[in-house]
């Protein structure tokens, strides 16, 4: 199996993806890569992380063919790594609760990376476009109940493989059942 790199989401790090690593444990997969970048505040535009991240990968990953999980603004950055910077053959991408169509939310925080999350953001919109044209495989997963995503649709995407899954709130849906054995089935 290609390893797995996640990147956490705004205001997070590392432990928002325990869960999925100890559930793709169980099922046997064990090689695991984890991105952790400063996201405490928005002060960074998601290009500006997404460069980091790709220096991080040419600098820790020497496989060929990688998986990224991104975790909400997560999802963002590894679409953007894809199109501005790209340095290894990405084979699947998982979004969860990735606010591709943006958050309403972002309106109220006038910082460079809240405003590239923003509905109908320049950013967003390039992203859109890029990812309909890719030959990856692309899967999100998203919560109507998502009040982080708000509304919870706008996690959903055009392009790809989405799933629904009914966790109560944001944070819920990463480490829901069904989003962890979405990711499962589809790795294969």
């Amino acid at each position: 199996m290609d390893p797995i790199l996640f990147v956490h989401g705004f205001g997070a790090n590392e432990r928002q993806y325990q869960p999925i690593i100890r559930y793709l444990e169980q099922k046997g997969i064990k090689n695991f890569y984890e991105f952790i970048y400063d996201s405490s505040v928005g002060l960074h535009p998601i290009k500006t992380i997404a460069k980091e991240l790709s220096e991080y990968i040419a600098e820790n990953m020497k496989e060929e063919n990688i998986n990224i999980i991104g975790i909400s603004q997560g999802g963002i950055i590894a679409l953007a790594y894809l199109k501005y910077y790209k340095n290894k053959n990405v084979k699947k991408l998982f979004t969860l609760c990735s606010p591709h169509k943006g958050s309403r939310l972002a309106n109220i925080l006038n910082l460079p990376g809240i405003i590239d999350l923003r509905p109908n953001s320049k950013l967003l919109k390039e992203l859109e476009a890029f990812a309909q044209d890719q030959k990856i495989d692309i899967y999100s997963v998203y919560t109507p109940f998502d009040l982080m995503v708000f509304p919870g649709w706008n996690a959903r995407t055009k392009y790809g493989k989405t799933k629904i899954v009914f966790a109560p709130a944001h944070p819920v849906a990463f480490f829901w059942p069904a989003t962890k054995i979405f990711i499962y089935k589809n790795l294969k």
